[in-house]
């Protein structure tokens, strides 16, 4: 019972924590879906590459009567592409007559083939156009995959930015309210002595400006908590009305400490980084260019062989060869290049990140070392802050001070609050700048 009530406030509502907003963050929030929807794309691609291995059922018939030549033909064969680059095909055809396109006959009853297309140097390398696609697919989807996480990473990051300024602007509205709430409370008291005759009426002048100052300055953070509120709301997809019937926001006045050690944080980063394995799939993606560019090396060398056996006449061979080769092998040796200044940019590009990513956390635990200690510090300065504000409003009540000292120090004493809420704020931020630096929440 008394962990529920941690979680509720008096009226029922629950207390929106930050672990809370990853609830929010499902499929059917647009900020998501844009930030991990390729994957979704290039993970149906993967099934559509893999249509260049269906088999492929193909027919043709015609039949021609000219004025002194007549034919027929009719054909209907299955092609079957292999991994390894080979090519079945197997199927029926018939040929009667003087043909237009082609000079083959066949008995009356036709005639049974099968066959075989062999790229040479395609399996002596055990790659092929084919293969490439899928593969290609294969690793793009992966690829793509982890820069999904490494934007659901950085807009977790974002938004986790937009709820802590949201609890600062309602912490600071609160103690807004209390400073207006001091000055009308003075108020009542400042009419009465002025009706006693111990005040001049131009006091209770000085009072109702200061009152007046003090709503201005509470519409104006006002103003900047409702910004704050409806950005965070976009990014968790509520309305208003229902956030305000269901939530209530926590106190920021809380710091859990979390013991930090660098070398752990930076090993898992390193482990964790989706950004670091998405350069890894497009190294595996050079790789596999490399690979497939070899074959342009070589000659297009293709030997192929079909059998027939006609239902009339009887067996029949024939056995063929392609050959082509580009001679300047231009395209060979400058892909070549191209995939190696690749790999040498991408090695690069880690060495970059990895650098990055130890610097920025060495930076993050030192400000968060600096944080906890400001936090201290501020504590004791608000201690003497609300102090000398207490005492300056007993030498006011006492006649040997006047209402512009008491401002002065009922204001600095809330602009040292502000800036202890400002240094929680900061304390937090950084806590999960940490988070977002070793990949956390990076998948749905």
């Amino acid at each position: 019972m008394y962990t529920l009530l941690l979680f509720q406030d008096a009226f029922g509502k629950e207390i929106f924590r930050v672990e809370d907003i990853e609830q929010y963050l499902t499929k059917k929030n647009p900020y998501v879906y844009t930030a991990v929807g390729q994957q979704y794309i290039d993970a149906a691609h993967v099934t559509t590459s893999q249509g260049v291995f269906d088999t492929t059922l193909s027919a043709s018939y015609d039949k021609k009567e000219y004025p002194v030549s007549t034919g027929e033909f009719f054909d209907v064969s299955l092609n079957k592409p292999t991994e390894n680059g080979t090519e079945w095909i197997v199927g029926y055809r018939k040929a009667e007559g003087i043909q237009e396109y082609n000079n083959i006959k066949t008995g009356s009853q036709g005639e049974f083939r099968m066959g075989v297309k062999v790229p040479v140097f395609s399996l002596l390398n055990h790659m092929n156009n084919r293969k490439y696609t899928v593969e290609s697919a294969t690793i793009n989807a992966t690829k793509s995959r982890y820069d999904a996480g490494n934007n659901l990473r950085n807009l977790y990051a974002h938004i986790t930015t937009t709820y802590y300024q949201l609890l600062y602007f309602n912490e600071l509205l609160k103690l807004e309210k209390g400073l207006l709430r001091k000055a009308k409370k003075r108020d009542q008291f400042i009419a009465k002595k002025v009706k006693t005759g111990d005040f001049p009426e131009i006091a209770m002048l000085e009072s109702q400006q200061q009152i007046i100052t003090r709503q201005q300055r509470v519409l104006g953070t006002k103003s900047s908590y409702y910004k704050a509120l409806q950005i965070f709301l976009k990014y968790i997809n509520l309305s208003k009305n229902t956030f305000d019937k269901r939530y209530t926001l926590p106190s920021i006045k809380t710091v859990k400490k979390e013991k930090v050690v660098l070398e752990a944080l930076i090993r898992k980063a390193l482990k964790n980084r989706p950004d670091l394995k998405a350069l890894e799939y497009k190294k595996m993606k050079l790789d596999l260019n490399a690979q497939y560019n070899t074959l342009s090396k070589y000659p297009d060398l293709n030997i192929f062989a079909y059998g027939v056996h006609d239902m009339k006449y009887g067996q029949g061979v024939k056995v063929g060869l392609q050959f082509d080769i580009p001679l300047e092998r231009r395209k060979y040796e400058g892909k070549k290049v191209e995939i190696q200044r690749g790999l040498t940019q991408l090695k690069e590009e880690q060495n970059k990140l990895k650098r990055e990513l130890k610097t920025n956390l060495t930076q993050l635990v030192y400000a968060l070392d600096i944080a906890n200690k400001n936090i201290h510090l501020g504590k004791k300065e608000i201690r003497i802050a609300t102090k000398l504000e207490d005492a300056e409003n007993k030498k006011y009540k006492l006649g040997s001070s006047d209402l512009f000292q008491v401002n002065q120090r009922e204001i600095t004493a809330l602009q040292v609050k502000q800036k202890q809420l400002e240094y929680y704020i900061n304390a937090w931020l950084i806590q999960q700048e940490i988070k977002k630096e070793i990949g956390e929440f990076n998948r749905l």
